[in-house]
C-alpha cells in the first residue's frame, strides 16, 4: 500500500483555458438569441417598447415624486413660518398696540378694542406698553359705547401712568366714561384739580356740573380754557356746554302752555309765565329766585271753572349735598282764595344714593271739586339708589289729606334701565317699570277719582334718538294692569317728547301723551286721557 500523498493547495486556472471556456459559453448563449431575433422581429419590437415605457414611467414617477415632495416641504415650511410669526406677533404687546392704533386710525374701533385687549393680556407687558394699551382700549370702548370696559381700562392706565401728564390724560378719559354712565360727582372730582386751561378736561367738568346743577362753578374754567376749533366732536361739545352754562347763569324768561282732554269730556287748559333772576352765591349757599303766574281753566260739557295763582320761586343749594326747591303763593277761583304751592328738600351725598322729602298743596283739578272748594295737602318721602350702573330705583311713600275729611296713604315705585346705545345709529333703548298703590279711608264718587283701593303696574320701553347735537327725541310705550276696588283692567301709556335749542340760546320742550291709567279726575275700564305741554325759555 503506497503512502498517502499530502494535500496540495488549489491550482490557478490557466489563462488560455479560461478564454476558451468563456468563448464557448458566450457562443452557446448568443447563437440562439441571434437566431430568435432573426426569426421574430415583433418580439424584438415589443421588448424594446416595454423597456422604453418602463424607463420613461420610472423617470416620470421619480420626477413627479421629487417635485411633489419639494412642494409639500415648501408649503409646510411656509405654514410653520406663518404660525410661528402669528404666535410671535400675538405674544408681542408692542405689535398689538401698533395694530390697535392703526385700526383706530381706520375707524375700526371693534378691531382696535380686540388688539389693545390682547396686548393687556400679556403677562410680561412693560409699564409703558401697559399704559398705551389701556389708553387705547379705553378710547376704542368709548367709541363703541362700552362704558364699563372704558372705565376699567382708564383705571388701569391711571395705575400705569409714568408722570402727572400721563395720569391727567387717563383721568380725563375716565371722567368721560363716568359722565356717560351718570356718575358726575366722581367725574368732577377727577378733573377739577387740573382742568383750568385744558380743553378736554374742561369739557368733562362742564358735563359734570350740568348734571349736578353746579353751573356757577364753571366760570373760572371757561375763562381759562382755550376754545377748540368749532369742527369735530370736541369743538361741538364745548360750544353746546358753554351755551348751557351761559343759559343757566343768566336771568330767564319762561312761557308754558298745557292742554288735556279725557274720555269724560273734561278739558283742562293751562297758560303760565315765569321770570327767574340770575343765581348768586354767598359762601356755601347758592340762591336763585323768581316769580311765576298762571291761569288754569277746567271745563266739561256743562260748566267751566278758572283758577289763577301767583308764586314765589326759589332754588337754594347748601354745600354739595343739600338743595331746596320752593314754589309758594296765593291762588283763587272766583271768590275762593287759598294758599298753594310746593316745597322739596333733597339730600344727594353721592352718585348712587339720595333722599328727599316734600310737601304740596293744590286744588283738586276737576270742575266739581273746584266748585266745592276741594283742596289737598300731600306729604311725601322718597329715595333714589342705584344697585348697578344702569339701574335706578326710586321708591316714594306719601300721605294725602283732603279737606272733605278723606285721608289717603299710598306709594309709588319706578325702576329705570338706562338706555343702551344702538350700534352705528343715533338711537338708544332702555326700559322702565312703574307701579302705584293707594288706599282711601273715605271713598266717594262723582267729585274726583277716589276709590277705596287702587293699584297699577306697567312695564315699558324707552327710546332716545338724537336728531342732531341740538335736538333730541324721546319716546315711551308701556302697558300693564290696574285694579280699582277689585275690578281689573288693562292700561297703557304712550308718550313723545322733543327737546332742543332755539336761536338766541333759547330752549324748547314739547311733550305729547296718552294714557288709560287713572288720573285725578277719573279712572277705570274705558278711561283715557290725552295731554300736551309746551315750555319755551330764553336767557336775558
Amino acid at each position: 500500500m503506497s503512502a498517502q500523498r499530502p494535500l496540495q493547495p488549489p491550482q490557478r486556472f490557466n489563462a488560455g483555458y479560461a478564454e476558451t471556456l468563456g468563448g464557448l459559453l458566450l457562443s452557446l448563449l448568443l447563437v440562439p438569441a441571434a437566431h430568435a431575433r432573426a426569426s421574430d422581429p415583433t418580439i424584438d419590437s415589443t421588448i424594446d417598447s416595454t423597456i422604453d415605457s418602463t424607463i420613461d414611467s420610472t423617470i416620470d414617477s421619480t420626477i413627479d415624486s421629487t417635485i411633489d415632495s419639494a412642494i409639500d416641504s415648501a408649503i409646510d415650511s411656509a405654514i410653520d413660518s406663518a404660525i410661528d410669526s402669528a404666535i410671535d406677533s400675538a405674544s408681542d404687546p408692542a405689535s398689538n398696540i401698533r395694530e390697535g392704533r392703526a385700526a383706530l386710525a381706520d375707524n375700526l374701533p371693534a378691531q382696535a378694542r380686540e388688539r389693545f385687549a390682547a396686548a393687556l393680556a400679556q403677562p410680561d407687558i412693560s409699564r409703558e406698553d401697559r399704559y398705551a394699551a389701556a389708553m387705547g382700549l379705553g378710547q376704542s370702548a368709548l367709541w363703541l359705547g362700552d362704558y364699563p370696559t372704558a372705565t376699567t381700562a382708564f383705571r388701569t392706565a391711571r395705575e400705569a401712568a409714568g408722570d402727572a401728564t400721563a395720569q391727567q390724560a387717563a383721568d380725563t378719559g375716565l371722567a368721560q366714561a363716568l359722565n356717560a354712565q351718570d356718575y358726575p360727582r366722581a367725574a368732577y372730582a377727577l378733573v377739577a384739580p387740573y382742568a383750568q386751561g385744558q380743553t378736554k378736561p374742561t369739557v368733562e367738568l362742564l358735563r359734570a356740573v350740568q348734571s349736578l346743577g353746579w353751573q356757577d362753578r364753571s366760570t373760572p374754567y371757561l375763562d381759562a380754557a382755550l376754545p377748540p376749533l368749532p369742527q369735530g366732536y370736541l369743538g361741538t361739545q364745548y360750544r353746546l356746554l358753554k351755551d348751557d352754562m351761559q343759559f343757566a347763569l343768566a336771568p330767564q324768561l319762561e312761557g308754558n302752555f298745557g292742554y288735556s282732554h279725557d274720555s269724560d269730556g273734561l278739558d283742562t287748559w293751562h297758560v303760565g309765565a315765569a321770570y327767574r333772576f340770575a343765581p348768586f352765591s354767598r359762601g356755601d349757599w347758592t340762591q336763585r329766585w323768581g316769580v311765576a303766574a298762571s291761569t288754569t281753566r277746567v271745563e266739561d260739557r256743562k260748566q267751566s271753572r278758572r283758577l289763577d295763582d301767583l308764586s314765589l320761586l326759589g332754588q337754594l343749594r347748601i354745600g354739595d349735598n343739600h338743595s331746596i326747591d320752593l314754589n309758594l303763593g296765593p291762588g283763587r277761583s272766583g271768590r275762593w282764595h287759598y294758599l298753594q304751592g310746593m316745597a322739596r328738600w333733597t339730600l344727594q351725598p353721592s352718585d348712587s344714593f339720595g333722599l328727599s322729602a316734600g310737601a304740596e298743596r293744590a286744588p283738586v283739578p276737576t270742575d266739581t271739586a273746584v266748585a266745592n272748594h276741594l283742596i289737598y295737602n300731600l306729604y311725601s318721602v322718597g329715595a333714589n339708589f342705584r344697585p348697578a350702573a344702569r339701574w335706578y330705583v326710586l321708591p316714594t311713600y306719601y300721605r294725602q289729606n283732603f279737606n272733605d275729611g278723606n285721608h289717603r296713604d299710598g306709594g309709588s315705585l319706578r325702576v329705570l334701565l338706562s338706555p343702551y346705545d344702538v350700534a352705528d345709529t343715533r338711537a338708544a333703548i332702555g326700559g322702565e317699570f312703574s307701579a302705584r298703590i293707594f288706599h282711601s279711608d273715605r271713598p266717594s264718587h262723582g267729585v274726583y277719582f277716589n276709590p277705596a283701593h287702587y293699584r297699577t303696574a306697567q312695564f315699558g320701553l324707552v327710546g332716545v334718538y338724537s336728531l342732531s347735537p341740538e335736538w333730541k327725541l324721546r319716546a315711551v310705550a308701556s302697558a300693564g294692569r290696574q285694579v280699582v276696588n277689585g275690578a281689573g283692567a288693562g292700561v297703557y301709556t304712550v308718550g313723545l317728547s322733543l327737546e332742543g335749542r332755539l336761536p338766541g340760546n333759547g330752549r324748547l320742550e314739547l311733550q305729547l301723551g296718552r294714557s288709560s291709567a287713572a288720573s285725578a279726575s277719573n279712572g277705570g275700564s274705558g278711561y283715557w286721557n290725552n295731554s300736551m305741554n309746551l315750555v319755551v325759555r330764553y336767557p336775558l
